[in-house]
């Protein structure tokens, strides 16, 4: 799981408004949205989630808590759009505030769209992976390598498995190939011969090609 943007928003918090409702909320809609973060019920996080978290934060020498996680997904689950953040953020000065009256609901109507957590420049970015994804124009795929995290050594890594891949495809692809073959010279170049007869041809009258 990519870290980095959720040390990006901690930052926020640390060096801004400590009770900033926003920023927190913002954290635990990314975590529900993140499928690398949250398990496929969406019930909860994933195994080592919350310490791959905690130590991200610590790194930057910030103190972050599982419980204050655990609040933070709570109010994304509250709130899981904008009008509802806006409606609390409204009526809560603090963040503690609004953890202390166990974030209370807000209607929404039915056509209101749930919250994207993802920023302008961010949804701007997605965009044009998915158009380099498209047309193949990317050596390495974007959704596992993250360049602001992967290093050369993880590019290489890829690079390495790819290749034994690609061997092990060319491999098939050359015995298939002398299969073909084989098959061809048994029924003296006839390709409308079914293939079983062929086999048959190739390899015996008691052999079978399934």
């Amino acid at each position: 799981m990519k870290t980095t943007q959720y040390t990006s928003i901690e930052n926020k918090i640390a060096n801004g408004d400590t009770n900033s409702i926003r920023d927190r909320w913002l954290y635990g809609l990314r975590l529900l949205r993140d499928p690398q973060a949250t398990t496929d019920s969406g019930a909860s996080l994933r195994h080592g989630v919350t310490e791959k978290l905690i130590a991200a934060a610590a790194k930057r020498g910030i103190k972050l808590h599982e419980r204050e996680i655990q609040r933070r997904i709570k109010c994304a689950r509250t709130y899981p759009t904008e009008a509802q953040i806006r409606h609390a953020v409204s009526d809560f000065a603090t963040w503690h505030d609004l953890v202390d009256a166990g974030f209370p609901t807000y209607p929404v109507s039915a056509d209101e769209p749930s919250a994207d957590s993802r920023t302008p420049a961010e949804r701007q970015r997605d965009a044009a992976r998915r158009m380099l994804d498209a047309t193949e124009l990317t050596l390495f795929p974007l959704d596992k390598l993250e360049p602001t995290e992967a290093t050369v050594e993880d590019l290489e890594t890829y690079a390495k498995e790819q290749d034994e891949i690609t061997e092990r495809f060319a491999d098939a692809g050359r015995r298939r190939w002398e299969y073909i073959n084989r098959l061809k010279t048994a029924v003296d170049g006839d390709c409308t011969t079914t293939w079983e007869d062929a086999h048959r041809a190739a390899f015996g009258p008691g052999d079978n090609p399934a």
